[in-house]
């Protein structure tokens, strides 16, 4: 019997892959002995090239300096060609740990980013909905495998889903269209400032997942990479968001605060007070009231500390057919028995933390 995690696996070896790793050289190293040290490693040619040469295509790895770091002596960017595969997987494993092994480390301004390739889909437009609307599900699981810069949108660089209404994304008419009104939905500066950036398709025909902290550790890296490519993987095909027939109508004004809020309780994981008041920037919120206003019936479910908010719909007891935990994740992307146990130890380690941690 194949299985949704065999078959993911199967396809997976076909896309592509680039990623960027930010990270700080050591004291007394430049970007040059850092190219030299990778390169050497990987046995190949890692370029340095300018900042203002940042994005153009590169044929070989290359290292830039990088400003969101604030040091432009130290803060350097590791940027991967296009690989393949499986071989794509391997190879940014082993750059990491030539970093490593150099002397590179990383703090909380640091991000790793994985591109992946997606020209295939350019005439699918309900491609790239699926896609945000699977990582809008699933961003509280994701934030529970991040330290806390990375959750929600503590990070400019990375903001979060969770305000873009779920209208805003089925209306959308091409894919600029969509990544300007996540934009404005969200609030971010830039289009691609989000945990999952669609707008990189326009320059790099890839969807750029730009949420995991920095880091130089293979492992984690690696793990990333395929679960990135599985996400991918899992939006090509069909996902059950629930039916929206007879969904339930958010009633308040279009653009009103309340209408944003019901928005976010109609997703398929609701929403929680403490999610609600980061989209809202409030200190405190009723969500039953809140609902009310938009002509929403809701219920709550306690997980541990936290209480989900859910809109209650005619004969059905459940948000969705999705099941928003560690375990529903993996299944709905084929993640493997290995990642779905390291996201599990990652989400019990970071349990309750504040404070960075890569």
């Amino acid at each position: 019997m194949t299985t949704a995690a065999t078959q993911t696996a199967a396809t997976i070896d076909t896309l592509t892959f680039g990623v960027e790793i930010e990270c700080y050289l050591p004291d007394g190293q430049t970007m040059s002995t850092g190219a030299r040290a990778l390169g050497h490693r990987l046995n190949t040619t890692c370029a340095v090239v300018e900042y203002r040469n940042a994005h153009v295509a590169c044929p070989t790895w290359k290292v830039v300096s990088d400003g969101s770091l604030g040091d432009y002596v130290r803060g350097a960017e590791f940027v991967s060609p296009v690989l393949t595969g499986r071989n794509a997987v391997e190879e940014v494993g082993n750059a990491c740990e030539a970093l490593t092994d150099f002397g590179a480390t990383v703090t909380k301004q640091c991000g790793l980013h994985v591109h992946v390739g997606v020209a295939d889909q350019a005439n699918n437009l309900e491609f790239f909905k699926r896609l945000v609307r699977l990582y809008q599900a699933y961003e509280p699981v994701l934030d529970t495998v991040m330290p806390a810069s990375r959750r929600n949108s503590a990070n400019g660089f990375c903001r979060s889903l969770a305000s873009v209404p779920a209208t805003t994304i089925t209306d959308a008419r091409s894919i600029p269209d969509l990544a300007e009104a996540i934009r404005r939905s969200s609030g971010a500066m830039e289009r691609r400032y989000h945990k999952l950036n669609i707008d990189a398709f326009s320059r790099h025909r890839t969807v750029e997942f730009r949420q995991h902290s920095g880091t130089t550790d293979a492992h984690k890296t690696k793990i990333w990479m395929s679960i990135c490519g599985k996400m991918v993987q899992a939006a090509k095909g069909e996902i059950a968001f629930g039916s929206m027939v007879n969904q339930p109508i958010n009633t308040a004004r279009r653009g009103s605060k309340a209408y944003l809020i019901g928005e976010m309780l109609l997703r398929p994981n609701g929403a929680t007070g403490r999610e609600i008041c980061n989209a809202m920037g409030w200190p405190s919120v009723s969500v039953p009231a809140q609902a009310r206003a938009a002509g929403l019936d809701v219920y709550s479910q306690r997980t541990g500390r936290e209480v989900r908010y859910f809109v209650r719909r005619a004969g059905s007891q459940t948000p969705s057919t999705l099941e928003i935990t560690i375990a529903g994740f993996c299944n709905v992307i084929g993640a493997t028995a290995d990642e779905r146990a390291y996201l599990e130890t990652r989400a019990n380690n970071l349990r309750g933390t504040v404070a960075w941690a890569a």
